[in-house]
This record gives structure tokens, C-alpha cells and sequence, in this order.
């Protein structure tokens, strides 16, 4: 196994760094062209007016144009190249962020939203024009070399300022620090409980809730204003005194340039040109401190890319396995959700055959949607294992193992794209033969034919068709028989349903069956469960009985008082459609 990078993000940019270098060689010749531009005009004075000569003035300003043009021209290119290595940044880190943490690979419980945002916060740094000014301060010391070959005062002055600012900058960063990252971590929690209730919006309105959750939204919102606030009244103290000293600047030059020609030590012209070179190499410090909430926003998304990054290589690389085949073996299994102490699953053991069909029931509460993401590789045991075939779950490549597990949820959501593309599940090589087949498998010919654009229809995002709770439940299961999965689990397939969606379901079910699956329904309709070959009864995260579908039958009173001909609930009274 390779050694985790200190800092993976630095390996990325040490890839980089010829290109960043290029552009610190580059910035060398700014400041020459700057000192070329600011040398004309005390040559048009001091030449022009002295020899009143118009062909003088003529090539003085031609020069000063190819000057002004030629500084112009390098300052634009070095921001196109920035803005460049800026997308090579992005492009190199943002499939493998992506990805990451939509693995739940984010440090310290971090959102994907939280990564995203890291993300742009890094590219648009090391791209923009907090570089170029990082660049340009670099350099900034070719101003003060100039100032000490004009006279010792300026060098010696400049110093004195650049200090000054330096000193300021440090003490607005351990001034501000801790309230930008309250405001931070605010907004976030604000931007998330947004994003939530926009989820969430017909049941908000219907409920009349909508302004309970806005003033707790503006409540979060108002915090991070107050602490943004705050750091940025900390800094405009701090930067109080710089800001004047800097207007005043022009003052304390001409006050220091009169005093030195009055000793005809310099000539009036000069101070012209220290006026301009001291602004020259000030700006770069200035520009960085007006922007210090940036660099230290980038700082800390840094921090947090990188911690991602290591996240990235630490985690083992699975090797490539055979298709799953054999026996479902669950053994001795405990988990729950990430994060939560107490397990809910405890000690759940059970073997399924490819092509017989288990049924999971429990009263609510019972852990049976938690089982299901345990079986289906979600979520992570604690302890115990489920084997498929001859590997264990957790030894599969997480892509290469969804290939062959079929899995709908409770809650169905789609994604933006057509009903092909969903069904596919966004497979590159999905070809129409097997959506067709997916879709023949699932019995959702009804639900095609009358979409307003049939498998071209959109689903998902702002402007997507809506679905009813039926209609999502079955597109789900298209989905999940896509490739016709060696595992497939159905969490509450049929809550919405009406019986002739459910006996097309239970159809299903069968010709998965048939085909070789091993098939898992939790479901509280007793109905959906003769379709069943054996069932499991699970209740407080334990298995009370398990085996052939007659004999727990016969052993639970009320699941055989419930095996009527009419649709039975076990549990909790469900009602829908199909459609």
C-alpha cells in the first residue's frame, strides 16, 4: 500500500508547479514596465519643459503607449493562464471530490454541499487575482531596491510601510479568523436547512409550517450575518489605521521629497516617480489585506480538501471480483446508521438461495429499511459478515458490486434526466434493448404510454414530470431489475399500490425468481407476501422466526388470521395508488 501524502493537494500543485513557476518568472518583468511608465512623465517634464521640443514629447508618448500596451497585454495573459491552471485544478480534483463524497468520504461529518463550496473556494484562489497579487508581492522588493537608488529616505520609507501593512495583516488574520469561521459553519447550516425545506415544500405548505421554518431559517442566517458582521467591524478597525496612513501617503512622499530637495538632494520631478513605485508595491500588500477574508477562506477549505484527499488514498483499493453468484449468507450481523452508538440491527443471521424469495416483516421500527441497507451494502456493519457467493460485500469494488444489486427504496427520488436514462441508471452503454427489457420486466408499459414524451420524458429537477407514489414506486423497480440484478431488496415496494399494481409487482417478482435472483421484500401487506418462498420476522433489530412461508404462517396467529384473500396490513394502515 503507497504512502498517504502529507498534503495531497500540494502533490497536486507540485505537479503543477512549472506552470506556476512560468508565471513567478513572468511577473518579474511587471515591475520593470511599471518603473519604464513612471519614469515618462518625469522625462516629459524634465526634457519637454526644459527643451520645449514637440518631436520629444512625440517619441515620449509612443514610448509610453508601447509601454502601457506592453505591461497591458502581459497582465492579461497571466490572468488567461491563471484562470487556466485554475480549471486544470478543477479538472484533476473534481470527479474524485464528487465521487468522494458521495461515498460519505467527507471529514468530520462534512456535507457534500460543504465540499462542493471547498472545492470553488480553491479553484477560484488559485486562479484569480488574489494570486496575481501574491505574485506581484513577491516582487515587491525590486520597488524598494529602486527607492534606495533614488535616495535612502524613500528605501527606508517604503520599508517602514510595507512592514507596517505586513504587521496589520497578521493581526487582522488571528483578529477575524475564529468569526469567519462561525459565520462559515452558520451559512452552511442555514444553506442545508434551506435546501431541506425546498425538499420539502408541499408538505411545509400543506401544513402550515412554512413560517415556523423561516424565522428558524432567518434565524441562522441572522447569526452568520452577526458574526460575518463582526469580523469584518474587527477588521475595518484594524485596517483603520493603514487606510489612513495610505490616503496619507502622498503627504508624508511630498513632505519627505520637499524636505530633500530643499537640501538638493532630489530633483521635484522625482517624487512623481516615488509616488507612483511606492503605490506600485504597496497595492499587491493591500489588495491582499482588503481580501484577507479570502485567503483565509481558502486556507481553511484547503485544509479541508486535503483532509478529504488523504481520506481518498487511505481507503484500500478493492480488488476486481467475478460477478456474485451462490448463496446469500448473513452472519451474526450488527450495524445501524453511521454515527449512531446503539445498533439497531443485533445479531441477524439467515441464508437465501438464488431464486427463492425472502419476505422481511416487523412492526414499525423493527429495523427492517436498516437491514436492507446493511444487506445491500449502504451502510457498513459493525460486526458480522454478508457473503455473497463466495466473497464478502465489503471486499467488492462498491461500482463493480451495484452492477449486480437491484435495491428500491422507501423514499423514491429521481434524478435530472429521461425515464431511459433513470431507468438505466444513467448507464453510458445502456443500449434500448435492455431498457425495454427492464421496462418489460417491471410491467410499466402503462405508466410509458402515458407520459407526455414516453421514454424521452424527463424526470427529476426544476421543470421534471411528477410522478404519483405509485407511478415512482414501479419506475424505481424498473430501475432496480435493470440487468437483472443477482440481489435484488425491496423496501416497502407496495405502500403505494393498489392491488392490480401489486399483482403485476408480485409478477415481478417471480420472473426474478425464475431468472436466478435472490430476492428480499420488506413489506407490511400480508398480500405481497405469499409471493414469498420463506419469511423473517424482525422485531426490535432481532429475528424472531425465520423459515418456509407455512410453517411461520402456522407459528404467528396473526399473520395467519391476516392470510386472507383481501390485502391484509401487518402493521401500520397504508393506503395509494398504483398510478
Amino acid at each position: 500500500m503507497k504512502p498517504v501524502l502529507s498534503s495531497p493537494l500540494l502533490a497536486i500543485l507540485r505537479s503543477l508547479s512549472s506552470g506556476y513557476l512560468n508565471l513567478l518568472a513572468f511577473g518579474f518583468f511587471l515591475p520593470f514596465l511599471f518603473m519604464a511608465m513612471s519614469l515618462i512623465p518625469m522625462s516629459i517634464i524634465e526634457r519637454v519643459g526644459t527643451s520645449r521640443n514637440a518631436s520629444t514629447l512625440l517619441t515620449l508618448v509612443a514610448i509610453a503607449v508601447i509601454v502601457t500596451a506592453t505591461y497591458t497585454l502581459m497582465e492579461s495573459i497571466r490572468a488567461q493562464v491563471l484562470e487556466r491552471m485554475g480549471a486544470e485544478i478543477d479538472a484533476r480534483l473534481t470527479r474524485t471530490c464528487f465521487d468522494a463524497f458521495n461515498r460519505g468520504r467527507t471529514p468530520d461529518g462534512g456535507s457534500s454541499a460543504q465540499a462542493l463550496q471547498d472545492l470553488q473556494t480553491v479553484r477560484r484562489f488559485l486562479g484569480g487575482p488574489s494570486l496575481s497579487a501574491a505574485i506581484d508581492a513577491f516582487w515587491s522588493p525590486l520597488f524598494v531596491v529602486a527607492m534606495f537608488f533614488v535616495n535612502a529616505a524613500f528605501g527606508f520609507l517604503i520599508l517602514g510601510l510595507l512592514a507596517f501593512s505586513a504587521a496589520m495583516s497578521v493581526a487582522t488574520h488571528y483578529w477575524v479568523s475564529g468569526h469567519l469561521a462561525s459565520a462559515g459553519r452558520l451559512d452552511l447550516e442555514a444553506n442545508e436547512f434551506g435546501l431541506a425545506v425546498s425538499r420539502n415544500a408541499e408538505t411545509v405548505r400543506a401544513m402550515g409550517m412554512l413560517p415556523a421554518l423561516t424565522e428558524r431559517w432567518y434565524a441562522l442566517h441572522r447569526d452568520g450575518l452577526g458574526w460575518r458582521g463582526l469580523a469584518q467591524a474587527r477588521a475595518s478597525a484594524i485596517g483603520l489605521v493603514p487606510r489612513m496612513v495610505q490616503n496619507g501617503q502622498m503627504i508624508i512622499v511630498y513632505g519627505l521629497g520637499g524636505t530633500l530637495f530643499l537640501v538638493d538632494q532630489i530633483h521635484l520631478s522625482v517624487l512623481f516617480v516615488v509616488l507612483m513605485i511606492m503605490m506600485r508595491a504597496q497595492g499587491p500588500l493591500q489588495h491582499l489585506i482588503g481580501n484577507w477574508s479570502q485567503i483565509q477562506s481558502f486556507r481553511m477549505a484547503a485544509g479541508r480538501l486535503d483532509a478529504l484527499l488523504r481520506g481518498i488514498e487511505a481507503a484500500p483499493k478493492p480488488l476486481s471480483l467475478p460477478a456474485p453468484s451462490g448463496t446469500l449468507a448473513v452472519t451474526r450481523l450488527v450495524g445501524g446508521p453511521p454515527g449512531m452508538e446503539r445498533p439497531v440491527i443485533n445479531d441477524v443471521s439467515f441464508t437465501l438461495a438464488p431464486g427463492r424469495i425472502l419476505g422481511i416483516v416487523g412492526p414499525s421500527g423493527a429495523g427492517k429499511s436498516c437491514l436492507s441497507r446493511l444487506l445491500t451494502g449502504i451502510w457498513r456493519p459493525r460486526r458480522g459478515t454478508v457473503v455473497f457467493g463466495e466473497q464478502d460485500l465489503a471486499h467488492w469494488d462498491a461500482d463493480e458490486l451495484g452492477r449486480h444489486v437491484g435495491y428500491v427504496p422507501q423514499d423514491v427520488e429521481f434524478l435530472p434526466g429521461t425515464l431511459a436514462e433513470n431507468i438505466s441508471r444513467f448507464d453510458p452503454a445502456a443500449t434500448a434493448d435492455s431498457v425495454l427489457a427492464a421496462v418489460d420486466m417491471a410491467g410499466i408499459h402503462d405508466i410509458v404510454r402515458g407520459l407526455p414524451e414516453g421514454y424521452a420524458t424527463r424526470l427529476g429537477g426544476p421543470g421534471g414530470h411528477t410522478l404519483s407514489g405509485g407511478q415512482r414506486q414501479r419506475v424505481a423497480l424498473a430501475r432496480a431489475v435493470y440487468g437483472t440484478p443477482r440481489l435484488l431488496v425491496l423496501d416497502e415496494p407496495n405502500s403505494n399500490l393498489d392491488a392490480g399494481a401489486e399483482q403485476v409487482l408480485g409478477r415481478t417478482l417471480q420472473r426474478m425468481r425464475d431468472a436466478g435472483s435472490a430476492v428480499i421484500v420488506v413489506s407490511h401487506r400480508i398480500s405481497l407476501l405469499g409471493y414469498c418462498d420463506d419469511l423473517l420476522v424482525l422485531n426490535e433489530g432481532v429475528v424472531q422466526a425465520i423459515g418456509a412461508r407455512e410453517r411461520i404462517f402456522s407459528r404467528l396467529p396473526r399473520l395467519r388470521e391476516a392470510a386472507a384473500p383481501q390485502p391484509a396490513v401487518l402493521d401500520l394502515p397504508r393506503t395509494g395508488t398504483g398510478g
